[in-house]
């Protein structure tokens, strides 16, 4: 298992596990006084905004692009392309179809 940013592009990816929380979040609890509980907020957050989008367990999908300069990674579910963050893909753990 990988996360999506390390998986290869234009392969067939079943989603494995959703990380609650995030991997990319650059200090944001510690830059508001140490807060833990917004951070976890966000990353429930994430699991229910991941699961709206249909990127749920068990779920096909295929990494499109990365973009450069720490732009969104492109994925591909059925016929929807979706732009997600970094952050958020960091937490995705992915791994490849076997035939």
């Amino acid at each position: 298992m990988v996360s999506l940013l390390e998986a290869k592009k234009d392969v067939p990816l079943v989603v494995k596990a959703v990380i609650a929380g995030g991997g990319g979040g650059r200090g944001r609890g510690r830059r508001r006084g140490g807060r833990r509980s917004e951070s976890r907020m966000v990353g429930l957050n994430w699991c229910r905004r991941f699961s709206n989008m249909g990127i749920r367990e068990g779920a096909v999908i295929r990494k499109v692009s990365v973009q450069p300069f720490s732009g969104p990674v492109i994925i591909r579910i059925g016929n929807c392309e979706i732009a997600i963050g970094r952050g958020m893909a960091s937490s995705i753990l992915v791994e490849e179809v076997k035939d």
